[in-house]
């Protein structure tokens, strides 16, 4: 791999991760501040903006368009970093949008998964329910794919009795990250300093898969510089939209709400899901 590819790989990394979230971010911070729409009172009753989920929208757009040039213009790139960069951009656009409806249609009215559950049996479905359902789905649909290299895959006894199962578990553990990370969000920055350790597991445990390197269609072995630049970028994307709305959370002028938590949640447990063997994903 040539240094030129080694430099478009990380720097596309940092541009579309990093950089052209934080930079929207700081466009778009001034005028939520100004909207009465998006006016909200913090825990301390002080006046700050919802909105800070909007990182990861344009971060979710920014990690499919990154995951396709990945694989249309490095063959010698591995399949699975790109392929994981745009589930994760998918996983992140559905959690944000959903997100988004009970940020701005939720009430108190039915808080927690008693409440919302005791809705939907009268015949009555809230925002934090249909949430809920979104998000799980896309996480199985997200354990689906990350099964092909994920070890937890290949260490389920049988063939196809015990399948099943561990998908369900493994999509449970990101939508209840995605949950986690969301009841956390009570306090400026709690949730996204509890992101970090969350966002260095998983780039460290995806980081030491060691699924086969592909030059076109033909396996080349089990590790390779290629593979190493490509999760180091991978590890520089998920980190992007923290960068983003840091100094807006800590500074208490604005607010992750739904829309940015459960998003944050939900990418670090597919990051850390995908790289756990069965005994670990079981005691996540």
């Amino acid at each position: 791999m040539s240094w030129v590819e080694i430099a478009i790989i990380l720097g596309g990394a940092a541009v579309l991760g990093v950089v052209v979230p934080a930079v929207f971010v700081a466009m778009t911070a001034p005028k939520l501040a100004e909207s009465e729409l998006a006016a909200r009172t913090n825990y301390r009753g002080k006046r700050v903006f919802m909105g800070l989920g909007i990182a990861w929208l344009v971060w979710a757009g920014g990690a499919i368009a990154g995951g396709v040039v990945l694989t249309y213009f490095f063959d010698a790139v591995e399949v699975f970093p790109a392929g994981l960069l745009m589930i994760s951009g998918f996983l992140a656009l559905v959690a944000f949008a959903l997100g988004l409806v009970d940020d701005a249609l939720g009430s108190a009215r039915d808080r927690g998964f008693r409440g919302h559950f005791r809705a939907l049996m009268r015949f009555r479905m809230t925002t934090g329910m249909l949430k809920l359902i979104g998000i799980s789905l896309a996480s199985v649909a997200c354990a689906i794919v990350v099964r092909e290299v994920a070890p937890w895959s290949s260490q389920v006894p049988g063939r196809y009795r015990f399948a099943i199962p561990a998908i369900l578990l493994a999509g449970a553990c990101v939508a209840l990250t995605s949950n986690f990370m969301n009841l956390v969000d009570l306090r400026p920055g709690r949730a996204l300093k509890l992101y970090m350790p969350f966002w260095l597991i998983g780039a460290l445990l995806t980081g030491s898969l060691t699924t086969p390197v592909m030059v076109g269609y033909a396996p080349i072995g089990e590790f390779a510089p290629t593979d190493v630049v490509s999760r180091a970028g991978l590890a520089i994307f998920a980190l992007g939209p923290v960068i983003a709305v840091w100094r807006y959370d800590l500074g208490e002028r604005g607010m992750l709400g739904d829309a940015g938590a459960n998003p944050m949640g939900a990418v670090a447990g597919l990051l850390i899901v995908t790289g756990l063997p069965l005994w670990g994903l079981v005691a996540y």
